[in-house]
């Protein structure tokens, strides 16, 4: 519900604080006083067009803050989710800032947001209906919600959107394959050659690091083995460390029998020593013939690595890719041949899931048609009490030309005001008063149905009065039971109606202007003051207010 509501400099509004309640709020006072100024302003908070009008006249800025107290499952807080937007306990402040220059700022829960997202926010939040107003229920394009809701046929419509997306997509299939086929067919002998070349070429995915990181160990590879046989030839090639250890043990042992055995030791050590030195000598050579990868030298790889990369630019596609390219092009390939089969499959699937749709809107439709003789014959029955007794509503579901995401129908609200006249739009047949009539019996009926937590009416019993206005507030108090309701009114029977009576009054200030204020009238004896005077006018009399206790029920 609308808790509270905050205007500062709008027209004849200098500063005005509401606190709201729950249930039917009556608006009364004098024409001219400002009832509508109120609507005026909370429409301007919930997204409606600012315009410099608005602005109380000299002022630099104007500001009106709403604030709502809504059920946590409320579809506003699933907008607020979508536009990372913070909220917490089921409150929502929505402020909207005029200037005089004419631009505008909007906000939600003090996060600067555009003025359509607002509106979006603020069509779920306040459904406000003033007398020669186009709104929700008149326009066409949404009579159909309005019906699935009345027959809470939602869930059927979700059922129906899924089989059309089916077979929109099944659609989409089929003709993507149709165009993808003309295409390959075109390209049929390019992408043989391209699938005979990869297949040779035979790619593998990860080969290219692979490649390089070869390349890399078949160059160390060279300098490996260079490193081996330099060391193989410093120990055995000719004047090399074998011969020089070989040369001094030759010329130890011709001296040996000299020494008395001094020369001995060395000799042993120097045979062991050429002996080790001849067995590293052999075991560098086997390791430097044996080192590396057999066949392959950096040329062979180079020549891969550039194999693969220039079929890989002329495919325009990383060298990793070149697998699935030719996979892509062997399925092409597959499916030129495989076409006619893959065809009929495409076509057969556009047939069942239309078939399934079709089934679907179908059971839509009847289940339609029963909730539209439902809701005409609710409205209806309304309608007497509102003084339309010769009035003729109708829910109309018509076949729709072409088939629709929601199903086969086009849904409007048709209506026949005089006995004998033409049957027509709603918007178009019913004069202003008649309309505001049909509407509160179209709100009162879909009232169980209706998310909007707010309902203001603006002089909804304009042009009526006696048992037709009773009527008209024994709805509103109704309607009032399943959400917040704020009526402007001139009728005492609708104001006699109503849990909570404000008087809106205007006063001349001292600096010459003019400001509006609005007073809650708590007393009952207040109240009843005032419905008299709404009964007979300025002067109060005992008779008004003998009828006004009448009309409030109270002794």
């Amino acid at each position: 519900m609308l808790t509270h509501l905050t205007i500062s400099n709008i027209v004849l509004i200098q500063s005005l604080s509401l606190t709201m309640d729950a249930g039917l709020t009556a608006l009364t006072g004098e024409t001219g006083a400002g009832k509508s100024i109120l609507l005026d302003s909370l429409g301007l908070a919930l997204g409606h067009r600012a315009e410099s009008g608005l602005l109380r006249k000299g002022a630099d800025k104007g500001v009106v803050t709403a604030a709502f107290d809504l059920p946590p499952d409320h579809p506003v807080f699933q907008k607020l989710d979508n536009n990372i937007i913070d909220h917490d306990n089921g409150e929502f402040i929505v402020r909207r800032q005029i200037t005089a220059d004419g631009k505008s700022k909007a906000f939600v829960n003090d996060r600067l947001v555009s003025v359509a997202l607002l509106r979006e926010m603020g069509e779920l939040l306040v459904d406000i209906h003033g007398q020669f107003e186009t709104h929700g229920l008149i326009d066409a394009k949404n009579h159909g919600d309005l019906l699935d809701r009345f027959g809470d046929l939602e869930g059927d419509v979700n059922t129906v959107q899924a089989a059309w997306r089916a077979w929109r997509q099944a659609k989409k299939d089929l003709e993507n394959h149709i165009t993808a086929m003309q295409k390959a067919k075109e390209d049929e002998e390019y992408l043989t050659d391209c699938v005979i070349e990869l297949e040779k070429i035979n790619p593998i995915k990860g080969e290219e690091a692979e490649l390089m990181a070869k390349r890399q160990r078949l160059q160390n590879q060279e300098s490996i083995i260079q490193g081996l046989n330099e060391s193989f030839q410093a120990l055995d090639a000719d004047k090399g460390a074998n011969e020089a250890v070989y040369t001094s043990l030759r010329a130890l042992e011709k001296i040996a029998d000299k020494a008395e055995d001094k020369i001995d030791p060395f000799i042993t050590r120097l045979d062991g020593a050429l002996s080790t030195l001849r067995d590293i000598a052999g075991d560098i050579e086997m390791l430097a013939h044996g080192w590396g990868e057999f066949g392959e030298n950096v040329e062979h790889v180079d020549d891969r690595i550039h194999e693969l990369r220039a079929v890989a630019r002329k495919h325009n596609c990383a060298v990793d890719l070149l697998p699935e390219t030719l996979a892509d092009m062997q399925a092409s390939l597959q499916n030129i041949r495989d076409d006619e089969g893959l065809h009929k499959t495409l076509e057969a699937a556009v047939l069942q899931t239309a078939k399934h749709y079709n089934t679907l809107a179908t059971d839509l439709t009847d289940k339609r048609l029963a909730a539209a003789d439902a809701l005409s014959l609710a409205v209806m029955r309304e309608l007497p009490d509102l003084k339309l007794g010769n009035a003729v509503f109708r829910v109309a579901v018509d076949q729709s030309p072409t088939p629709m995401e929601t199903g086969h129908d086009t849904i409007h609200f048709v209506v026949r005001t005089n006995p004998g006249s033409p049957e027509g739009e709603l918007g178009k047949v019913a004069s202003g008063g008649e309309l505001s009539r049909i509407m509160l019996a179209l709100k009162v009926v879909l009232s169980d149905t209706n998310p909007v937590p707010v309902m203001v009416f603006d002089e909804v019993d304009s042009g009526i009065g006696g048992a037709t206005a009773d009527a008209v507030g024994a709805r509103l108090s109704r309607m009032a039971d399943q959400c917040q309701i704020l009526v402007v009114t001139h009728s005492p029977q609708v104001a006699a109606k109503a849990n909570h009576h404000w008087i809106v009054s205007k006063s001349d200030e001292p600096d010459g202007t003019t400001s509006t204020m609005v007073s809650p009238l708590m007393d009952e004896s207040v109240r009843i003051d005032e419905i008299a005077r709404m009964v007979s006018g300025a002067n109060l009399t005992d008779e008004a207010r003998a009828a006004a206790k009448v009309l409030r029920n109270v002794a």
